[in-house]
């Protein structure tokens, strides 16, 4: 299959191959003849693969992610390895989704660790599988899930612990907070370990009831089935429980009160991320990337239509960012000194982006062509953003009509 047996994945020298066949797939390009789109889609659709296959697999050392996203930013804002240039873009807004206007390359460690959620889910969800059934003869099993913690596990089941219990890229228990059990007949739902009724399992909702209870692993329809009311013989106790343990009895009953178990529907995991579905690594990546920033979203689609070249939509992405080689731009990176500012048309104005597609002879004298070429009369905004608004507008109106 390709993957190293018996390897350290937390070792530099085992990720060395796939940093290797990054560089050499490099190596193989022109790069100088690339635009800043087409290198834009080499870098999603071609580099970003390559190391998917040990990233679905292994956890990678930040080192390595590192690394390897050095690698992208050189090539995507450089063009080459041995030549540095202008970073023209920060790679952190690079790579933010496009609907939330990046560019929508991969953050390559929550990319890992999305890919990585795919195992537990499916430690879940396929129980009665070969390699299911081996970690549980390696492992073994306490309420419902594979034993995690032992002196002896692999550096591999140690890493998926921490996906699925409690390290997520900043994030928390990122897996198990979208994990939910839908409860049918009960009779496969734990009782006190599975997240089927709140907010949370019932184990954390009372610590201390499940300290004392002598069957831990119950399931949902063995306690239906000897009564969970209050004075129900499905409370079994290693001691007699004091007064405000009985209160938290009491409440837990009142929780359980409306629960009714449907006889003909077995139980089965639900993913909140995809409800209908289940687990895609998809939305678990959007969920891990998504920011809480508003994003106007008739504005990204209107720079990435689908009947515009990709490496025209990213200039636009550039210009509406400021993000081009203009002339103030270069004097602000300290490469053109303050008396080499004049506009490159020679009206002799200073260089800036709102200038050279707004503000100057020439590109005021072509945007009039255009609007008596279109037959319409419009007063030009001031900005650069409103005048794409300005123009995206008009089109969607000239669609419209015909």
């Amino acid at each position: 299959m390709g993957l190293p047996i018996g390897g350290d994945s937390r070792k530099l020298s085992f990720w060395k191959p796939v940093v290797d066949h990054i560089v050499a797939r490099l190596s193989s390009w022109n790069n100088k003849f690339l635009s800043f789109g087409g290198r834009l889609v080499l870098l999603k659709f071609v580099l970003s693969s390559l190391p998917v296959y040990f990233l679905s697999f292994f956890k990678a050392p930040a080192g390595i992610i590192s690394s390897i996203e050095s690698i992208f930013k050189r090539f995507f804002c450089e063009g080459s390895e041995d030549h540095r240039k202008i970073a023209w873009t920060n790679w952190d807004f690079v790579c933010v989704l496009k609907e939330e206007g990046g560019l929508g390359v991969r953050r390559l460690g929550e990319f890992n660790m999305s890919l990585l959620g795919k195992w537990c889910w499916s430690m879940l969800t396929d129980k009665e599988g070969l390699w299911y059934r081996v970690l549980k003869a390696r492992y073994g099993e306490v309420g419902g899930r594979l034993r995690e913690g032992g002196r002896h596990d692999s550096m591999w089941w140690r890493s998926i612990c921490r996906v699925r219990g409690r390290v997520g890229e900043g994030v928390g228990s990122w897996f198990d907070d979208n994990v939910r059990r839908l409860v049918g007949d009960g009779r496969t739902t734990l009782f006190w370990f599975d997240h089927w009724i709140g907010e949370t399992p019932l184990r954390f909702k009372f610590p201390r009831l499940f300290d004392l209870a002598i069957n831990k692993e119950c399931t949902v329809k063995e306690m239906e089935s000897l009564g969970w009311e209050v004075e129900g013989r499905a409370w079994e106790w290693r001691r007699r429980l004091l007064a405000w343990e009985e209160d938290s009895v009491r409440e837990c009953s009142e929780v359980l009160h409306n629960i009714v178990l449907q006889v003909d529907v077995t139980d089965s995991w639900r993913w909140l991320l995809d409800p209908v579905h289940g687990y895609s690594v998809r939305e678990s990546y959007r969920f891990l990337t998504t920011s809480c920033e508003q994003v106007d979203r008739s504005l990204v689609d209107d720079v990435w239509h689908r009947n515009i070249p990709e490496k025209v939509s990213l200039f636009v992405w550039r210009l509406l960012r400021n993000r081009l080689p203009s002339k103030d731009n270069l004097l602000r990176r300290n490469i053109l000194h303050v008396n080499d500012l004049a506009c490159v048309t020679g009206c002799g104005a200073s260089e800036t982006a709102k200038h050279l597609f707004l503000d100057c002879d020439l590109s005021y004298s072509m945007w009039l062509l255009i609007w008596n070429w279109i037959g319409i009369s419009v007063v030009t905004p001031c900005q650069i953003r409103d005048h794409f608004i300005q123009v995206s507008f008009m089109d969607r109106g000239l669609l419209a009509f015909g």
